[in-house]
């Protein structure tokens, strides 16, 4: 967007709006054949304090990094573990979550159907009772169990900036604001947060950023760490000082090289969407079992069994709809990486 009284002279059908203002779209973000968010960073980085770019779908005002450090006087921490190291981080934690969930379905969803359905057999009501407490049970461990790497996931896919004295994180349509200077800042050694396996964590106390890879345990770059530790530093809370230490003693064992090749992680995208379409038959296998339950106990009852097959029919649908989700998900990435290789 130009500045008040400033014209770009572009011709009238290429101006638009943003925020209200009179704007000039130049492209689109489906026009190029590389990957968005380093397209951004790097239109960013060429323009300068000559360009602002804003991306609302990623819901981010994306500048260079010598603009945001005038504007923040701090900096942008990028992604971490970078480039084909966050790939194959990523995939060790979808591995583990893939894990949890087998022994969800094996140890709580089939003794919660198997349990129901012998139950239901010496008395209806016994067994409705049961199905009711299964369920509880089954969504308890879910949300204990399946779902213990989830967090960690998000983290190494999320940049922290630094803002003056707080940590600015863009989750989706969220923006989270942690203040450093507010006397509750951690810092988490590695094994002192379940399902975040080896990585060190700087948490206010929850943990907001990794300061270490959850897979291999290798720390941050050291100019990242010292950023950190400098904002802290100057607080007035004898905590958020003592987590600045800490996070000093950290650069002092962190490798001096970063190397950040992508080393074929410019198809990482297309390959956690095939990976997270897996998902599509474990989940099958999940709402199958629960109509066959129902079936099983149609004969045997005369309530229950219908009852479990018309829980079982909503979550078909919702499985046929996350499996039409994720099959245009693959698609899409398929032909995203189809057009950058060309």
């Amino acid at each position: 967007m130009p500045d008040p009284d400033v014209s770009l002279d572009a011709p009238s059908d290429l101006r638009a709006t943003v925020d209200g203002r009179p704007a000039v779209l130049l492209f689109g973000l489906t026009d190029p054949k590389i990957e968005e968010r380093q397209f951004v960073r790097d239109l960013a980085s060429l323009a300068g304090d000559r360009l602002e770019v804003r991306d609302h779908r990623l819901n981010a005002m994306l500048l260079s990094e010598d603009a945001r450090q005038r504007r923040n006087g701090g900096k942008t921490l990028p992604a971490f573990p970078p480039g084909a190291q966050g790939v194959r981080t990523r995939r060790w934690l979808n591995r583990r979550r893939f894990l949890l969930f087998v022994g969800w379905y094996l140890f709580a969803v089939v003794p919660a159907l198997l349990l129901t359905g012998y139950t239901a057999q010496l008395h209806e009501l016994l067994g409705a009772a049961v199905a009711i407490l299964g369920l509880l049970a089954v969504l308890a461990a879910y949300a204990q169990f399946v779902t213990l790497f989830s967090h960690a996931t998000d983290l190494v896919d999320t940049e922290v900036t630094i803002a003056g004295t707080e940590l600015v994180r863009v989750i989706g349509d969220h923006t989270d604001r942690a203040d450093m200077h507010g006397g509750t800042v951690v810092v988490l050694p590695s094994g002192a947060k379940r399902g975040y396996g080896k990585a060190w964590l700087l948490g206010f106390p929850h943990a907001v950023a990794l300061l270490g890879d959850p897979r291999t345990g290798r720390l941050r770059h050291h100019d990242d760490l010292h950023a950190l530790s400098a904002v802290l530093h100057q607080s007035p809370h004898a905590t958020d000082r003592a987590a600045a230490r800490n996070i000093d003693s950290l650069a002092a064992q962190s490798q001096v090289s970063d190397p950040t090749q992508p080393d074929g992680a410019d198809n990482s995208r297309l390959w956690m969407s095939l990976t997270k379409a897996g998902r599509i038959l474990a989940w099958a296998v999940v709402v199958g079992s629960v109509l066959l339950t129902g079936g099983w106990m149609l004969e045997s009852t005369h309530y229950l069994g219908g009852a479990v097959i018309l829980i079982g029919v909503p979550l078909a649908t919702w499985w046929a709809l996350y499996a039409l989700y994720r099959v245009l998900a693959v698609l899409g990435e398929a032909w995203q990486t189809a057009r950058n290789n060309h």
